[in-house]
């Protein structure tokens, strides 16, 4: 069981795809793991048991009479609760959404997931509407990081990131908004990627995302389940108008190509952080490695634009980001503001404040953020950065106050690249001697989201697997 509980989605498959794993052994393993952790846990939040084994038995059978199936055939895939699956409810990660009936249809992520084989098996647990970077809800409650039962996974993904570094589930859904999956990935010791805006369609959805800082994203073990849940995800949908069309090629593929010399720009702290000594130690292994690799290290990239201002800068582009939450719930917010969290209708109130000069203010930062990028990848093939300043913070959530005054923010290195839509993963190098993960961050210029998987893989290869004491 536990060398299941580990197994990546890509040797999942393939034992399945050759007989030696049933799917109904592997549902079966995974309820168990379920059944055995989520209570310490508290990662998924709405299961369908009965279904799921139906679903694997059904998978087994169309094996067994050499049906044509995908290539995650009898996989269980987790869905974070902010986005649709069908036959479960969305409650968005809020009692504001208790009474949430199930859904219908699926997000475009997940229905082509499910039509490349993949078993729904339930929902996963999230902040309220995505809007903080720990996991915790009045519906729900606090999801907990397995390496650590006091600390947090991390958020907005976290109860995604839980389920797949506990071994629960080996993929799963997620979302990233201003790093809600490379930080939850990154505080769990797996692997999150951020792929270009569009890459992966959204919706369909009532309100179109004005802001577009957000992406649907996959939540992995290895770079390879990564890249494969990329392959099967990619390519334009017309109830996304903004989404890309597909690359032409597999990412997965890509992976094991030669990579040329690269120039790789170090941000230690982008002007705006003061990392830990353990996550500076972390990104001075990893440049290590890029440079036994035989990559060139340059370490004089320009700060971020606003640094000397960033809490404020970040505060702003808080209130712009409740501002769309708020429109996205129309007059339900205020018919019915005291089902919602205390705090999370504060957040919306304070949305609702924003006028033209809030705007201007925040795309004129936008606009700031997508020249500072183009800069960069101008020249360099790729950025490495911490992906938070600090390792996991309490379960409860970090201390903001303390973050600003020791410039330690948790989205430090990670919003940005939602406001300029640049690709980045966070991949998992060490474990401090306190017994928490720590990741660095691999970001790439527009469209070049092969190659920072490529060097992310290329990095994975070098270090070892890394599985929670739980």
């Amino acid at each position: 069981m536990a060398d299941l509980a580990f197994a990546p989605v890509t040797d999942l498959a393939e034992m399945i795809r050759t007989r030696e794993l049933s799917p109904v052994e592997l549902m079966r393993s995974t309820l168990d793991r379920i059944d055995q952790l989520n209570g310490q846990l508290n990662a998924i939040v709405s299961l369908d048991a009965e279904q799921a084994e139906a679903e694997a038995a059904a998978c087994a059978a169309r094996l067994a009479s050499g049906d044509s199936v995908g290539p995650l055939a009898g996989i269980p895939l987790a869905v974070k609760d902010l986005e649709h699956a069908r036959g479960f409810p969305t409650s968005r990660g809020s009692r504001g959404f208790h009474d949430a009936t199930s859904q219908t249809a699926d997000s475009i992520q997940v229905a082509r997931l499910r039509a490349a084989g993949a078993i729904v098996i339930g929902k996963t647990n999230s902040p309220p509407m995505g809007a903080a970077v720990h996991t915790t809800n009045d519906l729900f409650g606090t999801t907990r990081n397995p390496w650590a039962l006091d600390r947090s996974p991390g958020g907005s993904s976290g109860g995604s990131a839980a389920a797949v570094a506990s071994g629960m589930v080996a993929m799963a859904t997620a979302g990233d908004g201003g790093g809600s999956t490379r930080i939850p990935a990154a505080l769990c010791g797996i692997v999150g990627f951020k792929p270009t805006r569009g890459r992966i369609p959204d919706g369909p959805s009532a309100v179109p995302v004005w802001p577009r800082h957000s992406c649907s994203t996959p939540m992995a073990r290895t770079v390879a389940d990564t890249a494969l849940h990329l392959d099967l995800t990619v390519g334009f949908h017309r109830a996304d108008p903004f989404s890309l069309p597909s690359p032409g090629y597999s990412y997965r593929e890509r992976l094991t190509h030669r990579l040329r010399p690269l120039r790789i720009w170090v941000g230690a702290g982008l002007g705006v952080a003061d990392p830990e000594p353990f996550v500076t130690e972390t990104l001075s292994v990893a440049v290590a490695m890029l440079r036994g690799l035989g990559h060139q290290i340059v370490d004089d990239i320009p700060p971020l634009p606003d640094a000397e201002d960033f809490p404020n800068q970040l505060l702003l582009r808080q209130q712009i980001l409740a501002n769309y939450r708020l429109t996205s719930l129309g007059e339900e917010f205020e018919r019915r503001r005291d089902d919602f969290e205390p705090w999370f209708a504060d957040l919306l109130a304070f949305g609702g404040t924003v006028g033209l000069t809030e705007f201007t203010r925040y795309w004129q930062r936008r606009a700031r953020l997508d020249a500072w990028a183009a800069r960069v990848f101008d020249s360099c093939d790729l950025l490495l950065t911490p992906v938070t300043p600090t390792l996991a913070w309490p379960a409860e959530g970090p201390d903001i106050g303390a973050a600003v005054e020791k410039r330690q923010l948790p989205v430090s290195y990670t919003a940005v690249f939602n406001d300029t839509g640049n690709p980045a993963i966070a991949v998992p190098i060490s474990v401090s001697p306190d017994g928490l993960p720590c990741a660095v961050q691999l970001v790439g210029g527009h469209h070049r989201d092969d190659l920072v998987l490529q060097a992310a893989y290329a990095l994975e290869q070098g270090v070892e697997p890394l599985h929670p004491p739980i």
